[in-house]
């Protein structure tokens, strides 16, 4: 990891989103000053990080903003973009906008305002697109089937594109499924928001037996950190995933069991147009010392311990934990 200079800021776009608020908790926490980028406003963000937050998206007006009062940044984690394959099929100019307009936007400012700055882009598992049926590796090939999943292979060559052509040091982490307290949407929420709502016949899309590689978000933003890229210009894709997949079956009854209760789970056989049946990573190429630290038993109930607790506001001391 790069070796930042104290007087520097680090920037977080996407800063008021999931991830984002991690990641600059996190940030924060290990004596960085940093300023986040967001489309609305982030109450919260000054409190949790001692930073500033300039909403309004990212644009050149919240760049020159954050220029012009911090100064140069010395690293920049860009994790704004769409939210979910679902949304970029109802509306895909939007999410163009919002993945690689803002892409091509932070890489470009940086090119004239802050070349030294290190990168690091979020990208999606979803570039990898359907068809893979055990972990995949980094240099699988990309078949990406949902504007999503288009859009951020297209953040992914702007990042190398722009390391060739200007010299940026960039790095990619390819986003497997992360989960974890704060999370407000997917399988996780809505499977939740139905619990709350006393339903105690389950119904959810798809099979039951697709797989996904469930990744903590306190493990993810670790990641994130890690590979921040230092010395000659390059341009490194490490997958973002924990190597640790479970069926949306397994997944959805660890909730039930950690919620508490007798309810009746179901799968209607439908599955979303543009999700893919398995995604799994095959996490070799992740630096040492990255290894999955939160098990989904601990997390899978640390969620429903967050959603009762927050979002019912139900004192924690009564909720059913499933074992750590």
């Amino acid at each position: 990891m790069a070796q930042l200079k104290e007087a520097k800021p680090v920037w977080v776009t996407g800063a008021g989103g999931f991830i984002g608020l991690h990641l600059s908790r996190f940030l924060a926490g290990v004596g960085h000053h940093v300023l986040g980028f967001g489309r609305s406003e982030a109450p919260g963000f000054a409190a949790a990080t001692g930073g500033a937050f300039f909403s309004g998206g990212v644009t050149a007006r919240t760049m020159d903003a954050a220029l012009a009062s911090h100064g140069r940044p010395a690293a920049v984690y860009h994790l704004a973009g769409g939210a979910t394959v679902g949304q970029s099929i109802a509306d895909p100019l939007k999410d163009f906008e919002q993945s690689v307009v803002s892409a091509a936007c932070v890489l470009d400012f940086l090119r004239r305002h802050a070349p030294d700055a290190s990168v690091v882009l979020a990208s999606s598992a979803a570039v990898y697109g359907g068809g893979h049926f055990g972990p995949i590796r980094v240099d699988a090939a990309l078949d990406p089937y949902s504007p999503y999943g288009y859009h951020k292979r297209m953040v992914e060559e702007l990042g190398r594109s722009y390391c060739a052509a200007y010299g940026q040091l960039v790095s990619v982490a390819r986003l497997f499924s992360v989960y974890g307290e704060g999370l407000r949407k997917q399988l996780l929420w809505d499977l939740c928001g139905m619990l709350a709502a006393g339903e105690t016949d389950i119904v959810l899309g798809g099979t039951g037996t697709e797989m996904r590689d469930w990744h903590h978000v306190s493990d993810v933003v670790r990641l994130i950190h890690r590979i921040l890229p230092a010395g000659e210009p390059r341009f490194t894709v490490y997958n973002g995933g924990a190597g640790a997949p479970a069926s949306v079956s397994t997944i959805s009854r660890m909730v039930l069991e950690a919620w508490g209760g007798n309810h009746r789970l179901s799968f209607s056989g439908k599955s979303r147009r543009g999700d893919p049946v398995n995604l799994i990573s095959d996490p070799s190429g992740v630096p040492e010392g990255l290894q999955l630290q939160v098990p989904l038993s601990r997390g899978i109930a640390g969620y429903v311990d967050w959603y009762r607790a927050e979002i019912l506001a139900e004192p924690v001391g009564h909720l059913r934990r499933s074992a750590p």
